[in-house]
């Protein structure tokens, strides 16, 4: 019996053996079909579920274009900047390791990113490494340079997959000129578009591309690629009408004027007269800190009663339609009238005395309310829709076409409107019952000065990529005529007669050259509320008069001190801008030009192609000892510029002094060095001297000034 049982329980015992084994089979056969179904989408549902979790489409934009200046000056450009992050817990990061540098990665950390205290620092990385982050910003806005320093630190510099840390490269925009046009320059940022970033943002940022990324251990993103690699289309650069130093003028003397008046804001432009290109523009208004900020485009955006500054299109309309000849003139009732009931008066100073009539020309020259109204109010009371006609000619019923689009509108109100009664006309030809913007105005009198020919405000000339012109703004007219030239001449006339002996003759007595213009002081409307106690100051006008190539308006919303009237506040400003201007333009100074004398102005150095460029076009002398070397130096003479060469070798820093900003980035990229940079105008110190040598990367720091 024992010997029968023995084959039996073998027999037993591998049969066992097979079934554990097949069961161990089947288990193992089972778990690699679940895996090829999650990894293979077998299972859809699941296998789609991990891949949203795992995948994303994300947008990679290109680099945004620069905006330049009209001489080539950067105003706007692109930078990259690197934010150091670091996976506290990489798997190659040991307790030894970690505790051996942690204090002094705490002390370096705290030398570098001020934010926290060593102990801070310290508690914060112990903290991650406890709750087991991956995925760690320690800081951002880093320097290629600083970047190749920071990875020379103990654990850093074993890298991403050893050491846990690594750099995202990113975008950051810089703006060179400080608050220098800052609100025309603007930005655009998500649902914000302002000034010419916002107005071309989608020609600045080029075209992006979708991307697919998928997640990695430590929630960290990588692109996959799929197919041929794309990448994003970098965006155009644009050259704007700006005039660098008429933007510094401007904004020194309208900021001067606002402290000194103790005004809450104001605006002033600078147009040339022949093309209508803005070339300064400048905005500020009074911060909680009492001093003066960019904040609002009041250029533009800003519509208000204008006051006296609308009295030349009055005087347009009367000479237009053939209502007032030259040498009429209207009684002036001792400065006060009443046009169905409305009293108007005229702002008498002193011991003043008004004549007893005032000519069409002295009802401008001495801004009478009382002359202007009369006229207007006999001319087209019966028929207000021919006065109305030259406003909508004058383009004031509609927003300006500009670069910078305005966020508000003009306010007109015209005959049949519901708000229109006997006094709106008289009370419209003299600045109030309208809204307007400074820029209309500005329009208004450049019009004047360019005989009639009314031309459409812009702001940026260029449109290039890669250095390439893709597309020339020209200028272009935005109506042709709005008065004859005729009535031209006469207007012309009588705002010279402002300057000469009527209201602003007091600003405007010592000045080297004629100026036509006018003043402007309005009360500000506070709307159903009536109108408040402030004031604004305004002057319009060109010069030189005889021959105008620039148009100007100031205007200043509540000062509070040293007046209020448009020839005490507003004119000094216009006259500090155009005596300036004049005093550095040469095109404006014929008299400079027939003698045999020949002032030559100053020409920076820089890029061969560019100094010739600008050379030929001003006819300026010139005599090449540079060897057509692509980088020179330049030298002023009695006579002529002389051109050297600006000695450029391989590992060893130039000089950059005398360069401009554009010129200096550019040498600094072709010799691989990152500049840094205070300042605008031209380089008049660098932290390194020429000539020592250098390895790529390294950084140099420069100085600018005008």
């Amino acid at each position: 019996m024992k010997a029968n049982k023995t084959p039996n329980t073998k027999r037993e015992i591998f049969n066992r053996a097979r079934i554990i084994f097949g069961l161990i089979a089947a288990f193992a056969l089972y778990l690699i079909y679940s895996i090829f179904s999650l990894q293979y989408g077998y299972d859809t549902e699941f296998s789609l579920e991990n891949q949203k979790k795992n995948t994303r489409v994300s947008k990679q934009e290109g680099i945004r274009g620069n905006i330049y200046a009209a001489d080539g000056s950067l105003l706007a450009t692109s930078v990259p900047t690197y934010d150091l992050y670091w996976d506290v817990n990489v798997t190659a990061l040991g307790d030894i390791d970690f505790n051996k540098y942690l204090d002094t990665l705490s002390l370096l950390f705290s030398q570098n990113f001020r934010e926290k205290t060593i102990e801070e620092w310290r508690d914060k990385i112990l903290y991650l490494r406890k709750v087991n982050n991956h995925y760690y910003r320690v800081t951002s806005d880093l320097s290629f340079d600083k970047v190749r320093e920071i990875f020379k630190w103990p654990i850093v510099k074993r890298g991403r997959f050893s050491g846990g840390f690594w750099v995202e490269e990113r975008a950051k925009r810089m703006y060179f000129m400080g608050s220098l046009a800052k609100r025309a320059i603007g930005y655009s940022k998500g649902k914000y578009n302002i000034g010419l970033e916002g107005s071309f943002d989608t020609l600045l940022r080029g075209k992006s591309i979708e991307i697919m990324e998928q997640r990695m251990p430590g929630n960290i993103w990588r692109p996959v690629r799929i197919g041929s690699a794309q990448t994003a289309e970098n965006g155009k650069d644009i050259v704007t009408t700006l005039e660098v130093r008429f933007q510094d003028i401007v904004q020194h003397a309208l900021n001067k004027s606002l402290i000194e008046h103790d005004a809450d804001h104001g605006c002033a432009m600078v147009m040339e007269v022949s093309t209508g290109a803005i070339k300064a523009m400048a905005n500020l208004k009074k911060g909680q800190d009492g001093k003066y900020y960019e904040s609002m485009n009041y250029a533009v955006d800003q519509f208000s009663e204008p006051g006296s500054t609308m009295k030349i299109l009055s005087a347009l309309a009367l000479l237009e339609e053939d209502k007032v000849d030259l040498k009429d003139s209207v009684k002036t009732f001792g400065g006060k009238v009443k046009i169905f009931d409305r009293p108007f008066s005229d702002d008498i100073h002193g011991s003043e005395r008004i004549p007893e009539k005032y000519t069409l020309e002295e009802c401008v020259a001495f801004s009478s309310n009382v002359g202007i109204t009369q006229l207007v109010n006999n001319s087209f009371g019966k028929n207000p829709e021919s006065y109305i006609k030259y406003i909508h000619k004058a383009g004031f019923h509609v927003k300006p076409d500009f670069d910078i689009p305005s966020s508000n509108y003009p306010k007109i109100i015209e005959p049949g409107n519901s708000l229109w009664t006997p006094v709106t006309l008289p009370s419209m030809s003299i600045g109030y019952s309208l809204k307007i913007s400074p820029l209309q105005t500005l329009m208004l009198y450049n019009a004047i000065a360019n005989k009639g020919l009314m031309m459409k405000p812009f702001m940026v000339k260029e449109i290039q990529k890669d250095g390439k012109v893709l597309e020339t703004i020209k200028p272009s007219i935005y109506q042709k005529n709005i008065a004859s030239e005729n009535t031209c001449k006469s207007l012309n006339q009588f705002l010279q007669s402002v300057t000469e002996k009527g209201t602003a003759k007091s600003i405007f007595k010592d000045c080297k050259f004629n100026v036509a213009g006018k003043t402007g002081t309005a009360r500000i409307s506070r709307n159903a509320s009536g109108y408040s106690s402030d004031k604004l100051a305004s002057f319009a006008g060109y010069f030189p008069a005889d021959k105008p190539v620039y148009s100007i308006i100031v205007v200043i919303n509540s000062p509070k001190k040293g007046g209020y009237s448009g020839a005490l506040v507003a004119a000094p400003v216009f006259k500090e801008i155009a005596d300036k201007i004049y005093s550095t333009h040469i095109q404006i100074q014929p008299e400079l030009l027939s003698g045999s004398r020949i002032d030559i102005p100053e020409v920076q150095s820089g890029e061969r192609k560019s100094i010739l460029k600008l050379n030929n076009e001003f006819n300026i002398p010139i005599v090449d000892k540079s060897k057509k070397d692509k980088w020179i130096q330049t030298e002023e003479k009695t006579r002529n510029i002389i051109l050297t060469s600006k000695r450029v070798e391989p590992n060893k820093i130039p000089d950059f002094r005398g360069l401009g900003i554009k010129d200096a980035f550019e040498l600094a990229k072709e010799l691989k060095l990152e500049l840094h940079f205070e300042g605008y105008g031209r380089i008049v110190t660098q932290s390194i001297k020429p000539g020592a040598r250098f390895r790529d990367g390294r950084s140099i720091f420069v100085k600018l000034k005008p």
